[in-house]
């Protein structure tokens, strides 16, 4: 059992705050080495010592300010998922190893839609961002590369198959980089030839945890601050902004119905010839509400509303029980989500922002990706202090970068703030905790790559190769 606890933490490794890529396939190829021609009783063994120490290392930032049982319970329920790689005999067949990459996917998708919404935290494909098979980002998505990645993985334990699988890798990786570069010239095609100017502001926070925004306006006044220091600035009057970014929350009263807020947001306007994008929090008929608001020069507001929210972040799911687990979850009041996707333009640039835990979804994130020519993700991981918490997320960003072929703005009220490329390379970063205004002209592109119109693909063709694998079963 040793081995499978440290595929476990391999796998974790292949994350931030390691950021090993390669260890992912390698875990993988451990784990399954360790399933194989195990029974029944052993193989729930294997699986849910693999799940537990690859989930309790990923997700420890979870216990940042709350304690170890919430991450327990978490790592726990993510494990369980993993049980479901028991239920099938695994051995050295062809038919063994697609199964199993299909499964995995599978459980994979149904862990980052259930309970509650799900929690895709930790799929190997978004891991994977540098490796060889990453070219098929754009066209199978991060269920694509995760199923490569595993069967690679799983084909490599056995010696009889090594040299052609790897000669059968090297011929998939030169596919994928032809791919790529007839990708490169559709986006090149689609460029609008057009630029935008645009500035993140990163305000910070009085203290990094779960009180941040206690001090009424205290978030709001930081990131204004700011904002007003940089349009002071030398940089500003050289090349000024199209569009200003602010991280989600960065104004903690709703800025609307506060009167001092809407005055300052007002002057700012003033001194402002652009347009300014600003995360709030609203307060809705029916309880608050987590929004995307942008404040156009010609004096226009249009807001969107989150509609994917964090499960005991943002709304507490059975929360009689979960009270009695933390006595926090009596502190957290439900949001209310959204229910319509938004369109803003700003100048030449057009986009729909991801609200934080909106990045992990495929469905979120490929809405709002097919019609924009930019991607904004705005966050505030403010509340996970210095934990690894933040890189994982801004590496997921990082991933929907690439996976769309648009360049992306990342903003958070403490970091990882940032500019991404087409290819989910970093341009510029802020340093976390500053407090800054980050500068960038991007380029934008109104190209829809093949997994941006067809986002339900993999996971059906994925399906069928799973049912046929079964079926293949059975009639043995």
């Amino acid at each position: 059992m040793f081995r499978v606890v440290i595929a476990g933490v391999l796998l974790a490794a292949s994350f931030p705050p390691i950021n090993l890529w390669f260890l992912a396939p390698i875990s993988i190829a451990l784990f399954y080495s360790q399933l194989m021609r195990a029974i029944f009783k052993l193989r729930l063994q294997i699986c849910a010592l693999y799940g537990l120490f690859f989930f309790a290392p990923l997700l420890y930032w979870s216990s940042t300010f709350v304690g170890a049982l919430p991450w327990l319970i978490l790592t726990v329920g993510e494990t369980l998922f993993f049980l479901g790689l028991a239920i099938f005999s695994w051995d050295s067949k062809i038919t063994h190893y697609f199964r199993f990459a299909a499964l995995w996917v599978l459980l994979e998708f149904a862990r980052e839609k259930l309970p509650f919404g799900g929690f895709g935290w930790g799929r190997v494909g978004f891991s994977q961002l540098p490796s060889p098979l990453s070219f098929y980002l754009p066209i199978f998505g991060v269920t694509g590369l995760t199923f490569l990645t595993v069967i690679f993985a799983a084909v490599f334990t056995k010696k009889e198959l090594r040299t052609k699988s790897f000669i059968f890798l090297v011929a998939t990786t030169m596919i994928g980089f032809g791919t790529e570069y007839l990708i490169d010239h559709k986006v090149a095609q689609k460029s609008e030839n057009s630029k935008l100017n645009i500035t993140l502001i990163q305000g910070g926070v009085a203290q990094a945890n779960l009180n941040f925004n206690n001090i009424p306006m205290e978030v709001f006044k930081r990131h204004l601050a700011t904002t007003n220091k940089y349009l002071a600035s030398k940089s500003y009057a050289i090349n000024p902004a199209d569009l200003i970014i602010w991280p989600e929350n960065a104004s903690d009263l709703d800025p609307i119905t506060t009167p001092e807020i809407a005055k300052d947001i007002s002057a700012l306007g003033r001194e402002f010839t652009g347009d300014i994008l600003i995360g709030a929090v609203l307060n809705g008929e029916d309880g608050p509400q987590n929004a995307a608001i942008l404040y156009k020069d010609n004096g226009n507001i249009e807001q969107y509303i989150k509609r994917d929210l964090a499960p005991f972040g943002e709304y507490i799911p059975l929360r009689t029980i979960a009270e009695r687990i933390s006595p926090l979850a009596k502190e957290i009041t439900d949001f209310i989500p959204g229910s319509n996707s938004a369109l803003f333009s700003t100048e030449n640039g057009v986009f729909t922002p991801l609200i934080c835990f909106e990045l992990l979804d495929d469905t979120f994130a490929t809405q709002t990706n097919l019609k924009s020519n930019f991607l904004v993700s705005i966050t505030n991981n403010a509340t996970f202090g210095k934990s690894s918490e933040a890189a994982q997320q801004f590496l997921i960003a990082r991933v929907r970068a690439y996976e769309s072929r648009k360049e992306a703005a990342i903003v958070s009220t403490t970091g990882y703030t940032g500019f991404i490329d087409s290819k989910g390379r970093v341009m510029v970063q802020a340093a976390q905790f500053d407090q800054s205004a980050t500068s960038r002209e991007i380029s934008l592109n109104n190209y829809q790559t093949p997994i941006s119109k067809n986002r339900n693909f993999p996971e059906l063709l994925i399906t069928a190769i799973f049912l046929f694998t079964f079926y293949r079963r059975k009639r043995g």
